[in-house]
């Protein structure tokens, strides 16, 4: 019976050092991992509409669920619209960014995370050749296709693209 309690209370103050440390460890990451991610969103608006003088985020109601947030580019020179694609592992979503011309026509898109993705398959939607495919496309993407043997990573990406033209109707109509 000693025994016992005596290995309960070293796994349990074991439990509790590890916790502490990885409470520290979070306290001091968290806050680096913030900046970084926000760098990479603005690093991606800044992408997909190049000639800008900054954007402003819109409040939309009623977006497809892939649409994480629509922005308004303050020179007046379009919208972009964040999107978390649930591509093969939908545990880690595909994000991206579209950016429309006031028209409505994809100036570009930019791949900003595709981690869950089959290397060298689905990770092809991260890829020049696949995303260069719906630069100066409207809303009937003709011509964009799914990748034979990345249909499910390509397939979510479209749909999410698709998504971001419902996104840009509704800003469109605030701005």
């Amino acid at each position: 019976m000693k025994a016992s309690l005596k290995s309960i209370i070293v796994l349990l103050a074991i439990c509790i050092f590890i916790a502490a440390a990885m409470a520290a460890i979070n306290m001091v990451t968290a806050p680096k991992i913030a900046d970084a991610e926000l760098a990479a969103k603005q690093a991606a608006l800044s992408e997909v509409i190049t000639e800008n003088d900054g954007f402003e985020a819109l409040r939309l109601d009623g977006m497809p669920e892939s649409v994480t947030e629509v922005y308004y580019d303050k020179d007046g020179e379009g919208f972009v619209v964040l999107l978390e694609a649930k591509g093969y592992d939908s545990s880690k979503p595909i994000s991206l960014a579209v950016g429309f011309d006031n028209d409505g026509t994809i100036t570009k898109v930019h791949v900003i995370s595709c981690s869950g993705e089959t290397a060298g398959i689905g990770s092809v939607v991260g890829e020049a050749e696949f995303t260069d495919r719906f630069v100066n496309k409207d809303s009937s993407l003709e011509g964009v296709d799914a990748v034979s043997g990345a249909t499910i990573s390509t397939s979510a990406f479209i749909d999410s693209v698709k998504d971001a033209f419902v996104a840009f109707n509704a800003a469109k109509e605030v701005r």
